[in-house]
């Protein structure tokens, strides 16, 4: 008789529930603004942001699917958005691109200093380990539980959308994202 431990177990027989919210899941691959615009008011509000960023998108960030967000949940999430090319590797564009829109008032080191075997690209190791010596992750947990809750991850995400601070996300703003972060 085969005998499994208890992730191989739970991995068994979380498969067809995954794969059947999967085939349940109306999410389209690309959500537009008018996804978002649930009011259909020209903008999307922090309220409509947050509950349809928290319906398609959290559980995305959950890689160790334990229903919450560490921070090594949040760094590996945010460093493969960042990566649109796919290929595990950050380019100096790619680097650019998340830099200036998440960690800009946060990380000294340019990317020569964070690429720190000189390769020309940042793994995730480099990038984890600039990042574990910052506080980004403890702004993001307002409540300090040492977890993203929902709520937390999608504000974070908002204010990062609403470029001018305005409390909401015009079309421009959610276009320059969204031409850049495609599953979005």
């Amino acid at each position: 008789m085969k005998t499994y431990n208890r992730t191989m177990l739970k991995r068994i027989l979380t498969l067809p529930l995954i794969l059947l919210l999967s085939m349940a899941c109306d999410r389209e691959e690309n959500l537009t603004f008018q996804d978002f615009d649930t009011d259909n008011d020209g903008f999307i509000s922090q309220q409509e942001f947050e509950a349809v960023f928290t319906a398609n998108y959290y559980d995305d960030w959950d890689r160790e699917d334990d229903d919450y967000l560490d921070d090594e949940d949040f760094y590996y999430g945010t460093y493969y958005m960042w990566d649109q090319d796919d290929d595990e590797l950050l380019s100096e564009e790619e680097w650019i691109m998340g830099y200036d829109h998440y960690y800009g008032n946060y990380i000294f080191d340019d990317y020569e200093g964070i690429d720190v075997d000189g390769d020309g690209f940042i793994e995730y190791e480099e990038y984890s380990n600039v990042l574990g010596d910052t506080d980004y992750y403890l702004n993001w947990d307002a409540d300090a539980s040492e977890y993203l809750n929902e709520e937390e991850l999608a504000t974070g995400v908002f204010q990062i959308w609403d470029v001018d601070n305005s409390g909401l996300i015009e079309k421009d703003e959610y276009a320059q994202f969204d031409s850049y972060y495609l599953d979005i």
